[in-house]
């Protein structure tokens, strides 16, 4: 991040170079700051620590989002929290996205019927965005909580370019260390392919990556992948299990298991998906995906989407 403005700091973007609008990055910062704690009420010292800017700037900002509704000022104790704009701002964007609120009721089915956390999410640029969430609290809540922006690099986001062709693939699989093998990750993609779904391993790297995740109060993308999220991104490069090895009667560490929502036009829209964070059977692995897979094909059908991707049909 490059210093400005007496010490204030602009995001960078993931492919590198600086925010082409810092004074609108400041805003979003602001309101995703407050969203990711929406019990927890900010002063303005609060606001401009945790986002690196001068006071005087963030009073400017809070100030107009707060003439605008999208904050409240308490007027006793000087603190922030969001507004009642942003009630009308969801319920619009929810209305415009209609698989966001199927997503939401299946994610709770999910969580019901398998005892896990379930969430889902929408791929946004270089990341992915949950967009619902049930079931918990399970392992560092926030790293799933919605709202929050994980980084489209492998080993997460597999079921989003998994059936996409080889430019989409490509670029996804340059979010790591361009030095690490190729193959591993075709294979990994071949295997969810196959399955129709994602079978994550659950692994320390993988922990201390959801851990990471869980203290970052901003996009984990802000500085380009921050030097813990990148190192263990690139640990985690392979964490699918591939053909043959969830055979046996023995359990498998499953960190999470995830399937596709096709849109009308056979691209990935939204994926479901289940953190198990536990051992289980090859038995209990597919009746998870299995039921994955079906609350997947509700949503698309409602949507007007794929039930399955047109190269299998």
């Amino acid at each position: 991040m490059t210093a400005v403005d007496g010490g204030e700091t602009d995001t960078a973007f993931p492919g590198g170079g600086a925010s082409p609008s810092p004074p609108t990055d400041r805003v979003v910062g602001v309101l995703e700051l407050l969203a990711s704690r929406p019990a927890q009420a900010f002063s303005l010292s609060d606001i401009a620590r945790a986002l690196g800017m001068s006071k005087a700037t963030c009073h400017a900002v809070t100030s107009s989002l707060a003439n605008a509704d999208y904050l409240i000022r308490n007027p006793a104790d000087k603190t922030f929290t969001l507004g009642p704009a942003l009630v009308a701002a969801g319920r619009a964007a929810e209305a415009s996205y209609p698989a966001v609120h199927l997503a939401q009721a299946e994610a709770g089915a999910l969580a019901d019927e398998l005892g896990m956390v379930a969430t889902a999410a929408v791929r946004s640029e270089g990341h992915l965005v949950v967009v619902a969430h049930a079931g918990g609290p399970g392992p560092d809540p926030g790293a799933v909580r919605i709202g929050r922006r994980i980084p489209l690099a492998p080993p997460f986001g597999a079921v989003f370019v998994a059936w996409a062709d080889d430019a989409v693939i490509d670029d996804w699989a340059a979010r790591t260390d361009s030095t690490a093998p190729r193959d591993p990750l075709l294979a990994a993609l071949a295997a969810i392919r196959g399955r129709g779904y994602s079978v994550e391993r659950l692994t320390t790297a993988g922990v201390r990556l959801r851990h990471a995740l869980a203290e970052l109060s901003d996009d984990p993308l802000a500085e380009g992948l921050q030097p813990m999220v990148a190192a263990l991104l690139a640990e985690l490069r392979q964490a699918e299990y591939l053909p043959g090895d969830l055979d046996g009667s023995g359990r498998f560490p499953v960190s999470a298991m995830s399937a596709p929502v096709f849109g009308p036009d056979g691209a990935t829209q939204m994926n479901l998906s289940v953190q198990p964070h536990r051992e289980m059977t090859a038995r209990e692995i597919e009746r998870a995906g299995r039921r994955l897979l079906k609350g997947c094909a509700r949503i698309a059908q409602a949507v007007g989407g794929a039930g399955r991707h047109p190269s299998t049909e």
